[in-house]
């Protein structure tokens, strides 16, 4: 079985999962609603506009997506199927990666859509430019978030019964996604560790970051920081990632 058939069949159960879709949806929309009407926002009528959008809907869906995928690695070990699983012909990091791939592929949809549109809306306002700076902004902002969100959670549930888990994962992402550089404990938000996006905003966009890049762990805006940012989430994700497989395939031996 290849890699692209384990991600479909992975994608196909997660669009099943009606709960995911009236969390995600909804609060899409909603992030959408208050990115329009927040004072912080641009107002430009360009691609500013997009920009304060991800980084408002990576906020708001990372909730739900923090809350959801708690189950992503230890559902084989908890439902006794992971002996099953293993006898598939794929190797067990191939069945993790689709395990993954397969519901980001699915959950990334509602805000790309989103996005789409308000780029849509701005060429056909003369912006030609909007329609590739979404899926330039989606890509470089709300998927590094989105899959943050899946990390956190899948470690959190590797490690706690399912309800705690889905409590201790969403208390994280909130810490992760409402702290600021100017309180007295370490804050990732508004530096190059932030998981929505300040230091691309301004990197990459040139836009106003939703948390203002101070205090004793901010840095320079510029393509550089930037391109860390996008680094240092990528490695974390993977991170919990292995984390959380490792300890989900220690559950399965017990």
């Amino acid at each position: 079985m290849t890699f692209a058939n384990l991600v479909r069949v992975h994608s196909r159960i997660a669009r099943r999962q009606k709960a995911l879709w009236y969390t995600s949806i909804p609060l899409t929309l909603f992030a959408v609603l208050v990115s329009f009407g927040g004072g912080r926002a641009p107002h430009t009528g360009g691609v500013e506009d997009i920009v304060y959008t991800a980084q408002i809907v990576a906020i708001f869906v990372g909730v739900a997506y923090a809350a959801a995928f708690t189950d992503l690695l230890a559902a084989p070990a908890r439902l006794g199927v992971g002996e099953l699983e293993s006898s598939a012909p794929a190797t067990p990091m191939t069945l993790r990666a689709a395990r993954v791939t397969g519901p980001f592929a699915v959950v990334v949809v509602p805000p790309l859509i989103a996005l789409l549109a308000m780029g849509a809306v701005q060429a056909a306002h003369g912006r030609w430019g909007s329609l590739p700076a979404a899926l330039a902004v989606a890509a470089s902002l709300v998927a590094p978030a989105v899959l943050c969100a899946m990390a956190i959670s899948a470690l959190a549930g590797s490690l706690l019964p399912q309800a705690f888990a889905r409590v201790a994962a969403v208390l994280v992402w909130f810490y992760l996604v409402f702290s600021t550089p100017t309180i007295p404990v370490p804050a990732p938000e508004g530096t190059v560790f932030g998981v929505t996006g300040d230091a691309v905003a301004t990197g990459y966009f040139d836009s106003r970051p939703v948390y203002p890049l101070t205090g004793p762990l901010s840095s320079a805006p510029g393509p550089v920081a930037a391109s860390a940012s996008l680094l240092w989430q990528l490695a974390l994700a993977i991170a919990l990632l292995a984390v959380a497989s490792r300890l989900s395939d220690r559950l399965r031996d017990r």
